[in-house]
């Protein structure tokens, strides 16, 4: 059977394995998904309150960030060469994936055992392959099992699975940390991403010769551009990191950091411009207006995001000193309405076929509770008005994890979709991680009393940088 792609620009006639294979493995295969996000999810929503926990524990209050920024350093080399290796064999998605999540497990094991910060942090680097595996091969899948219509649907569901991730993860996770352990919460974690890569490893797959017809023209990976850009990220993200602690700012050792970061940066541009669809960022992509709208407005939500989804438990565990559990409420509560929101979200991208409406309400939510938050933030706030801010903060989360999953799938060209999503996901790591790294150094050097509000307006001023590029999105028949 042949099916007609309708997906992108081509009329060309081509078959779709995967459009074509058994339900029951479809739904292994978006069920699987559904495990690995929702394990994912719980992951990041614990994190900021696990590391200053184990901090107290085991020493490292002044780097524990680093668990979470280098992290992105590795997943902004991961994404394009899942991509790239995705869209020149799309067959190749389904194994990819179960070795991204295999990988996470392992992480997330290694983390309980941790005996010191730094074993937190250098096994950590390597959990970007569970963001490249699930954020660019998960979606992936998902639109190439069904249409448009079903793949808006679907794809809005998995912003379900992250406020079920969301809601569970800071509720059990404080409770197991005041009751035992964090070592514990990384224990009960790592099997989400185990049973969630077996389970599409066994689900919808398809021959490299089934698959050829789907298949983009990409020539060689590139590598040099992939060591250019971990040069940059890596030093930029560290000197920042530790510029308030073990390297100060102004010294032998950030100075070179700053220096390296630069001459990666250069280096990065240079590749880019030499090799153009060819380069690990690839200027033919970034040359679609959507995908390069998409991928600034995701950096810019991402970086916003970070002062209240990583800082803010922090905030409410050293300054106002209220246990993990009551911490961990702050992100509970900002994921209670994506619980329904995010499916309705996609579902309205998906029939409007466009993500811009969607997006460009959620930008405008995350200035509000931003500046809600800038305005009632203090050492005796009222920690009840903060629970009523974050609850009205996940009408922008859902939208978040709606917009950027459904909206690429959908508003990309078919010959460029693996390689742009990768893109965009790219800019999401790239916004985690310089967010985190830049209001890291806001809060050490002004103090995290003093360097919260600076942090909030910050997150302000990226929430409207992500509503001007929101505002660029058009259609794909445009």
């Amino acid at each position: 059977m042949e099916s007609k792609d309708t997906q992108g620009t081509s009329t060309q006639v081509i078959r779709n394995p995967f459009l074509e294979a058994p339900a029951s493995k479809k739904t292994m295969t978006v069920v699987g998904i559904y495990i690995a996000v929702v394990g994912s999810i719980i992951q990041s929503a614990t994190l900021s309150t696990l590391l200053p926990v184990a901090g107290r524990e085991i020493g490292g209050l002044d780097y524990y960030s680093l668990a979470s920024t280098l992290s992105g350093i590795i997943s902004v080399v991961v994404m394009p060469l899942w991509g790239y290796l995705g869209a020149k064999n799309p067959a190749i998605k389904r194994p990819l994936f179960t070795v991204s999540l295999l990988i996470g497990a392992a992480v997330l094991f290694a983390r309980a055992l941790a005996p010191s910060m730094m074993a937190v942090v250098v096994p950590s680097t390597l959990y970007g392959f569970v963001s490249a595996g699930i954020f660019v091969l998960g979606y992936s899948m998902i639109r190439d099992m069904f249409d448009m219509k079903k793949a808006g649907m679907y794809l809005g569901i998995c912003g379900t699975m992250m406020s079920i991730g969301m809601l569970a993860g800071p509720v059990l996770g404080g409770i197991i940390m005041d009751a035992a352990s964090w070592r514990w919460v990384c224990h009960m974690i790592w099997p989400f991403m185990l049973i969630g890569g077996l389970l599409v490893f066994f689900g919808a797959k398809a021959t490299t010769e089934e698959a050829a017809g789907m298949a983009s023209g990409v020539g060689k990976f590139d590598v040099s551009g992939s060591v250019a850009i971990i040069v940059f990220l890596g030093s930029l993200i560290t000197a920042l990191s530790l510029g308030t602690s073990f390297l100060p700012f102004g010294t032998m050792g950030s100075n070179a950091l700053f220096a390296l970061a630069a001459v990666g940066l250069v280096a990065s541009v240079l590749v880019i411009r030499k090799k153009q669809g060819g380069a690990i960022i690839p200027a033919t992509a970034l040359k679609n207006r959507n995908t390069l709208s998409f991928a600034i407005a995701n950096f810019f939500c991402m970086f916003s995001n970070m002062a209240v989804f990583f800082f803010l438990p922090m905030y409410v565990i050293t300054v106002m000193q209220l246990p993990a559990t009551e911490a961990g409420l702050t992100t509970t509560l900002y994921s209670v309405a994506g619980l329904f929101l995010s499916p309705l979200f996609g579902k309205m991208i998906g029939k409007a076929g466009n993500a811009r409406g969607v997006l460009s309400f959620g930008c405008i939510m995350r200035i509000v509770v931003a500046g809600a938050l800038l305005l009632v933030m203090a050492p005796d706030a009222n920690i009840f008005v903060i629970y009523i801010i974050m609850l009205v903060a996940g009408c922008y989360n859902s939208v978040q994890s709606s917009a950027f999953s459904a909206g690429p799938q959908i508003q990309l060209p078919e010959d460029i979709r693996v390689q742009g999503n990768s893109i965009i996901q790219v800019g999401q790591n790239l916004g985690g991680a310089i967010g985190t790294a830049i209001y890291t150094v806001i809060l050490g050097s002004m103090g995290i009393v003093g360097g919260m509000p600076i942090a909030l307006a910050v997150s302000v001023a990226a929430a409207a940088g992500a509503l001007v590029f929101a505002l660029r999105l058009r259609k794909l028949e445009d």
